[in-house]
């Protein structure tokens, strides 16, 4: 177990290296997903970036894994689910059944356990699985590195499109 967390933890330093030369947010997440699903075993994840126009959080990057569980991801807004609750706190959670939270977006789901990672004020990194009980507390831990990782790559372009708009 220990090896194994070494490895991750080396595999996501080297992911680091490459999310900061990515020149877009689609980039950032199109890395960011792909680690997820490669790094962490987070077969079926999304990430979704926070929208201020028009209030929503907007799907941006997904694994083939999360369309084929859940069609058309979901744009979230105000305050129906959980997602939308845990990007407004800032916390991670890993739920065992989302069947179980007052806040599940589509009742009818196929996805029984999410691990959602919030990303900074950016927005969610959202990892789902048709199995209850999928997600543990290493998952959790190195989630959060990750997300921490992608939120400093999406500030990095942030203020690189400022310079450019400045210049």
């Amino acid at each position: 177990d220990r090896m194994e967390r070494e490895r991750r933890l080396e595999a996501l330093n080297e992911m680091t290296r490459e999310l900061v030369t990515a020149e877009s947010q689609e980039r950032v997440a199109e890395i960011g997903v792909d680690a997820a699903r490669d790094i962490l075993n987070l077969e079926t994840n999304a990430i979704h970036i926070y929208d201020e126009e028009r209030s929503e959080l907007v799907p941006i990057a997904a694994t083939d894994a999360a369309y084929e569980l859940v069609s058309d991801l979901p744009t979230f807004t105000g305050e129906e689910s959980i997602a939308w609750r845990v990007y407004q706190q800032g916390e991670p959670l890993a739920l065992d059944d989302v069947t179980d939270d007052p806040d599940i977006y589509n009742p009818n789901t196929p996805v029984r356990s999410e691990l959602l990672l919030p990303i900074g004020t950016f927005g969610i990194l959202i990892a789902g699985s048709p199995s209850p009980e999928a997600f543990d507390q290493q998952d959790i831990v190195l989630g959060e590195i990750l997300a921490g990782n992608i939120a400093t790559a999406l500030e990095q372009v942030e203020r690189t499109e400022q310079v450019r708009v400045r210049e």
